[in-house]
């Protein structure tokens, strides 16, 4: 394993994520106020991008056996995207993101079985120290209701992880069969052609399906970091041949994010969320642990 390529993989595609989840967020509450119609834009941006990989790589699909891992990643894939775009519209950028951080207990609860994946005592420990973070993290003071811990993007951000823990086991598979970049062609297609399926529920609510030329445009930025960010995680897991220690070095999003949201609310900015400096800090030291986790798991 070339564990520093790794760290390399696996911090950048958290920063990337980070700063695809800031964009989202700001598009969510400012800009588009419907979910579905910022996932259906973005997948479809995904899907007519990422063909571009093959100017730097041979095109390939998989064997028919290969197909299966493949499709059910594209399919879970398309449900915990879902929930994640739900989760953003209605919480903090720097509480929900982070939360993400538990996707980690869940794939490697999954790997067992579904990889035979096994660590020693040791990173399972950092696993936890991560999800120990996501209940910090969760505290979230609104002004306009009495529950410090807002409960529906909680719940969604929490569903969202445990689908994408069976997204993350169905690419490892699928990269048995395919190189991490022809994948990434694949799956996003698929994500593409799945997002379809959201149109009937948008038009339902009268919602309409053209967006402004300027809105576009950040949503193809979102949707550029997006694919940097899955490309490196995927690749993350070629190289441990694993999902569990990728997911780790991954969770630095929540550190990111927590600082980027910060910055921003410090220089004035509403762009994202508007909570106090105490609380910041309380996730920053929540976001810590995330780092200890890290720490733990490259030690052994």
């Amino acid at each position: 394993m070339n564990i520093l390529l790794l760290i390399i993989a696996g911090v950048s595609s958290g920063l990337s994520h980070s700063l695809y989840s800031a964009v989202s967020k700001s598009l969510l509450k400012n800009r588009i106020g419907e979910p579905f119609l910022f996932f259906l834009y973005i997948s479809v941006l995904q899907a007519v991008t990422t063909p571009l990989l093959w100017l730097f790589v041979k095109p390939a699909v998989p064997p028919l056996s290969g197909w299966t891992p493949l499709l059910m990643a594209g399919i879970t894939g398309v449900i915990a995207f879902l929930l994640l775009y739900m989760a953003l519209s209605s919480g903090d950028a720097s509480s929900v993101m982070p939360i993400m951080g538990s996707k980690v207990i869940f794939a490697g609860f999954l790997a067992i079985f579904m990889l035979n994946e096994k660590h020693n005592w040791f990173i399972y420990c950092a696993a936890i120290s991560v999800a120990v973070s996501i209940g910090i993290l969760s505290y979230s003071p609104s002004t306009g209701s009495k529950s410090k811990f807002s409960g529906r993007p909680i719940f969604l951000m929490i569903l969202c992880s445990i689908v994408f823990a069976f997204t993350d086991n169905y690419i490892t598979r699928s990269l048995k069969f395919i190189d991490p970049y022809n994948f990434m062609v694949c799956y996003n297609l698929i994500l593409g052609i799945g997002s379809l399926v959201v149109i009937p529920y948008i038009k339902k609510q009268k919602v309409t399906l053209l967006l402004a030329g300027k809105d576009l445009w950040w949503i193809f930025i979102s949707a550029i970091l997006l694919i940097v960010s899955t490309l490196l995680l995927t690749v993350s897991f070629g190289i441990a041949k694993g999902v569990v220690i990728p997911n780790i070095l991954v969770s630095t999003r929540g550190v990111f994010i927590v600082i980027i949201s910060a910055v921003l609310t410090h220089r004035g900015s509403t762009l994202l969320e508007t909570q106090t400096r105490n609380i910041y800090l309380l996730r920053l030291a929540a976001s810590s642990l995330i780092i200890l986790s890290i720490w733990i798991t490259l030690s052994r």
